[in-house]
């Protein structure tokens, strides 16, 4: 079906100017505000559709999409509960370590990029990904100590990894202790194993199953999933992002798919059936009569299909195709046309 014409609805041109549509709107509300028009159930449903088409005509960056696209539909995908999904994966891994105030350093926040086809985000699929993660030692237990020893508290900030330093007068500021390092705590016998460091090298690799509908730029961020802190420290965090690359035909948004495409002069005029590519095959495309070009047409459920059982539309936007090239004979029936049309 056709979408409607948001300029048509508020009034104005698509050459308008913000101040233009702005007032046009403003009368608009005031005509059918419901004060004016108590109990007319019509009024009430055409202030509706007028607030739409002002919501996205008012905001110069939704008017510039709408004018290539007809719309600015775009039902996003919820990342919601994927945060408790990375937990089951990376929890057998050992990540998660405690997060909350600390003097001590954080652990290092690790970023994974997972690149993604067009058709991987829109369908959904499985992704193997491999990491370096820094874990505790499992010779001295993450205490940096050779077996059988103990780390003794820093004498000069005395275990907390901070001092104090004067910045003259009334001021004074905590910065890290240079002894320790900030880590409270000094090895005398650093561990064989680790070399004092109380980490360790770990190669992750794991599958991820990636939901349908996934967008460029999305992702999650793991509490406590990056490197584990020496001495105690709190863990970082492990961010993962998917970087989604463009179609060379489609442009998602949201849930929605947008294409351009040609039809014939004839079935403009007189209305007819065009097959169209959508991401689920071919499909055939309803073109009511006396169709114009820029015209946006929805292809219901041709969008992305969540696990949820959210589905997107896919939504076509027609040019006229002018033919290149003409027999004398179609030459003859076109000035037959005109002439028939003066």
């Amino acid at each position: 079906m056709a979408v409607d014409d948001y300029y048509e609805l508020i009034g104005v041109s698509r050459s308008a100017t913000q101040d233009d549509i702005k007032k046009a709107y403003r009368a608009l509300a005031k005509k059918y505000h419901p004060d004016r028009n108590p109990g007319d159930n019509e009024s009430e449903e055409m202030l509706k559709r007028i607030n739409e088409a002002y919501e996205v005509l008012g905001d110069p960056e939704k008017r510039a999409f709408y004018d290539r696209y007809g719309t600015t539909d775009g039902q996003g995908v919820s990342m919601d509960g994927f945060g408790s999904f990375f937990d089951q994966i990376f929890q057998g891994f050992g990540f998660g370590g405690r997060r909350g105030r600390s003097s001590r350093p954080q652990g290092r926040t690790l970023r994974i990029v997972i690149p993604l086809s067009f058709e991987e985000a829109f369908f959904g699929t499985e992704k193997e990904i491999a990491f370096q993660h820094r874990t505790h030692c499992t010779t001295c237990g993450g205490s940096g100590a050779t077996p059988g020893s103990q780390p003794r508290t820093c004498p000069r900030c005395r275990g907390r990894g901070q001092i104090q330093a004067s910045m003259g007068g009334f001021f004074a500021m905590l910065t890290e202790c240079p002894t320790c390092s900030g880590m409270g705590e000094i090895v005398d016998s650093p561990c064989s194993e680790c070399k004092g460091s109380g980490l360790k090298a770990e190669r992750i690799e794991v599958k991820i199953p990636i939901p349908a509908g996934v967008e460029d730029g999305m992702g999650q961020r793991f509490r406590g999933g990056g490197d584990s802190a020496p001495r105690g420290g709190p863990s970082g965090d492990l961010i993962i992002r998917f970087e989604v690359e463009p179609h060379k035909q489609f442009i998602r948004r949201g849930l929605h798919v947008y294409l351009e495409t040609d039809i014939p002069f004839s079935v403009a005029v007189l209305g007819g059936e065009v097959e169209v590519p959508t991401m689920w095959g071919v499909s055939k495309m309803k073109i009511s009569k006396k169709t114009e070009g820029g015209t946006l047409f929805r292809m219901k459920g041709k969008g992305v299909h969540t696990d949820d059982g959210r589905h997107g539309d896919q939504l076509v936007r027609v040019n006229i195709e002018i033919p290149k090239k003409l027999t004398k004979e179609q030459k003859e029936y076109l000035k037959r046309f005109e002439d028939v049309f003066g």
